[in-house]
């Protein structure tokens, strides 16, 4: 990891909250500044009713890879619109994984892009904005 020892440990710490680490469980595999490698073993619980990924688990890791990414910077973000195209669908015998990359960063604003991958096939691709709560923590 290509980052501060304190920008790590509050990456883990909120990817950890009870909704991501919990109940998606996100693991974060990889992160340097501006980008970040999360994994998820995907569960029966996230499936539809085609037995396949439900949309709104694949958006929720979608937003949680582009937040992990602007988190690297050193700051707080807070998701402010975010726009999602599905591709292929995913299952549940194979790893999902999501990479978050930050295409802009502002003083307020963060601009992000995330995919999700499963059995290295692109599931979803994301682009999302999300606002600076503490600019004073931004490591730039």
């Amino acid at each position: 990891m290509d980052i501060s020892e304190e920008t790590k440990s509050r990456l883990l710490q909120n990817l950890s909250s009870p909704f991501d680490g919990n109940l998606l469980g996100v693991k974060v595999a990889d992160a340097e500044r501006g980008k970040i490698i999360i994994e998820v073993e995907p569960k029966e619980e996230f499936t539809n009713g085609l037995g396949i990924i439900h949309g709104g688990v694949t958006a929720s890791l979608c937003d949680t890879a582009m937040g992990g990414a602007a988190m690297t910077l050193g700051i707080i973000p807070v998701t402010v619109e975010m726009k999602i195209n599905y591709i292929s669908p995913a299952g549940t015998d194979n790893k999902l994984v999501g990479v978050g990359k930050v295409v802009k960063e502002g003083r307020t604003l963060i601009f992000a892009e995330g995919e999700i991958y499963y059995k290295d096939k692109l599931v979803a691709q994301s682009l999302g904005t999300y606002i600076v709560k503490n600019p004073n923590m931004s490591s730039k």
